[in-house]
């Protein structure tokens, strides 16, 4: 069989043929693959004939638009009222990012931000890189008063040692240092953040005690995902190095190991005050989903993680099956 499939290979004819068949193939497949490129003649064609409807719908099929969110409303509604019987503070918002079908749960209480203060950061940090004003290669010196031993390492590092932005902001967001967050904030203007949250709709994100809501926070994420405050290769960026962090005890706990989950976790011990905010990239189904705890009346930080994990897989649970 194998001489028969040698000398048939050595004839002229056959290899032209061959040669035919694969180019053929290629040619289909590079077709099909490029039905919904935005570029395409196909993809225009099929927004020429649906003007008045969402250009995402020619490439995520119908089953991928749910119907209804209200069942995962009553479910996630059960379950913030089964834990709030116990003393807790919970706020949650979650949006089908293919619909914008959302579920807010106390949508007015707000909470102290910890750590999710640092996505404005790592926002305002990149709209100045995508201005030209600074180069994610460019470097900025630790000063001695920059240095916070409350999260990440970076507080160890000598004062005067210099790091790249690319190399703060992923400290900044993978492991929340507070340190990296310092230095970047003592190089930024008032008016980056002021630019920054007046464009995004979130001059009210903060009351006059800095606390924030679920729903109102959600929309740093939505920006992301939408790309409609930096353009697509930062915000491609900051998804990315979000997906990276090693906080995994809250609502990526609720998730699939091999689910992309980009988000940002914030926890402050003496408030007993717990937070976690990202968008789950369920092939062609994402959501986003914000929950934030006060626990100082329950049992801490033990109970928040068991919060987090049944919403989380409720909303996953749902959105998946």
């Amino acid at each position: 069989m194998i001489k028969g499939l040698i000398s048939l290979l050595k004839n002229k004819n056959y290899r032209l043929i061959l040669t035919f068949s694969i180019l053929l193939n290629i040619l289909l497949l590079v077709l099909l693959l490029s039905k919904g490129s935005p570029g395409n003649t196909l993809f225009q064609e099929d927004i020429s004939k649906y003007p008045l409807i969402d250009p995402a719908r020619t490439v995520v099929e119908q089953k991928h638009f749910l119907s209804t969110i209200e069942p995962l409303r009553r479910n996630l509604k059960e379950i913030v009222d089964k834990y709030e019987s116990k003393g807790n503070k919970i706020g949650l918002y979650f949006e089908f990012l293919n619909t914008g079908a959302n579920i807010s749960i106390n949508q007015d209480d707000r909470f102290w931000p910890a750590s999710l203060s640092k996505m404005p950061t790592a926002l305002a940090v990149m709209k100045k890189v995508e201005k030209g004003d600074w180069k994610l290669s460019n470097e900025l010196v630790i000063l001695y008063e920059d240095r916070n031993d409350g999260f990440g390492d970076l507080y160890k590092k000598a004062a005067g040692t210099k790091i790249s932005i690319d190399d703060l902001l992923k400290e900044l967001i993978i492991n929340s240092d507070d340190t990296a967050h310092r230095v970047l904030i003592r190089n930024l203007e008032g008016s980056d953040f002021e630019e920054m949250l007046l464009a995004l709709g979130l001059d009210q994100l903060y009351d006059a005690n800095y606390d924030i809501t679920a729903k109102e926070y959600s929309r740093i994420f939505r920006a992301l995902y939408s790309s409609s405050y930096l353009n697509r290769d930062s915000s491609s960026y900051l998804l990315r190095v979000l997906s990276e962090t090693k906080f995994n005890d809250f609502l990526a706990s609720g998730i699939p190991l091999d689910t992309v989950f980009s988000h940002k976790i914030g926890e402050h011990d003496p408030k007993m005050t717990y937070l976690d905010s990202g968008i789950v990239y369920i092939p062609n189904r994402p959501y986003l989903l914000t929950v934030m705890v006060d626990s100082s009346k329950s049992g801490g930080r033990e109970e928040v993680k068991k919060i987090m994990k049944d919403i989380s897989m409720a909303a996953y649970q749902y959105v998946s099956e």
